[in-house]
């Protein structure tokens, strides 16, 4: 077994027993039987009599994990009402800016995703008291937490998780299926989109395209060694140009934020694997036509006008 795998298992494990609370051994024996599919493992833990006593063993000698579990969730209670509003029970805008700079990173870092995700953020700067408390203890997995540094101890280990599309962690785990970019990409487009719209306005769309897509593992180099993305980043200079010239700064639907994640796995460089006849939303199709058109220097001009300017 190689090294990647036996670390996707024990991630596996982790998550399983998260979700469910089953001994170390229950886990690997429910995911070994279930070929290891996390969903099929916590349906079949809730049929298992065997791993559900001896979960409920584990959990009643556990007075000293809950004594601690309880310190931890008090004191994120306290971290979270740094932050939050005085007047108000959430942490907006003014808040997720401190506690940006509490953690040394810039709100427009990719990280900020998946932690938006992980801590369910219903909106771009928005957090909760219940689901921040939460999403740090999962995101911590077991280890520390409470504090600004035990968290930025913990962002490098999410953006190489994100760049992986490593498995979910905790409860988000049985939500849906999908590894954690996929998962946070498809959570961007409703968490980018100002409230009451149905459509996330384009260039509110570009902007997120620009930030997640060169870490995704369908992205091309990156600096990555074991990256085997194909998608260049010519071509989502192209896609930028084409929406740019001829996407009428039309509001981009839910529908083609979705699937654009799908075209970049099956794109070559040269736009000859495109199937027509798929069912791809009209745009992905006029954007391929288009590019087919273009010259090979097509796109690099936004990108010298970008160095110059910095």
């Amino acid at each position: 077994m190689s090294s990647s795998t036996a670390k996707s298992r024990e991630a596996l494990v982790r998550q399983l027993r998260s979700v469910t609370n089953a001994t170390q051994a229950d886990a690997q024996r429910l995911l070994k039987t279930h070929s290891y599919k996390l969903d099929r493992a916590v349906d079949a833990f809730f049929t298992d009599e065997t791993a559900m006593t001896n979960a409920a063993k584990a959990a009643g000698g556990g007075g000293a994990d809950k004594k601690q579990e309880k310190e931890s969730r008090e004191k994120l209670g306290r971290m979270f009402d740094e932050f939050k509003d005085d007047d108000g029970t959430d942490i907006t805008i003014e808040g997720a800016m401190e506690m940006c700079e509490a953690l040394s990173i810039s709100p427009e870092d990719v990280v900020m995703l998946p932690l938006s995700f992980y801590l369910k953020s219903p909106s771009l700067g928005t957090f909760r008291r219940d689901d921040y408390i939460a999403g740090w203890r999962t995101i911590a997995d077991g280890q520390p937490c409470e504090d600004a540094e035990a968290q930025k101890r913990l962002l490098p280990r999410l953006r190489q998780e994100l760049e992986q599309d490593a498995p979910v962690r905790g409860e988000r785990a049985s939500e849906a299926k999908g590894g954690l970019f996929a998962r946070t990409y498809e959570f961007t487009y409703t968490f980018a989109r100002p409230e009451g719209q149905k459509s996330l306005p384009l260039e509110s769309a570009v902007a997120f395209w620009d930030l997640v897509l060169p870490h995704s593992p369908t992205f091309q180099g990156n600096g990555t060694p074991d990256r085997k993305g194909t998608f260049t980043p010519r071509q989502l200079r192209l896609w930028k140009k084409f929406l740019a010239e001829k996407g009428g700064n039309r509001a981009i639907s839910k529908d083609t934020w979705t699937l654009f994640l799908d075209f970049t796995k099956e794109i070559d460089e040269e736009f000859k694997t495109h199937d027509f006849d798929a069912a791809w939303p009209s745009q992905i199709d006029d954007f391929v036509e288009w590019a087919k058109e273009q010259p090979a220097s097509a796109g690099q001009e936004e990108e010298d006008a970008m160095d110059e300017s910095q």
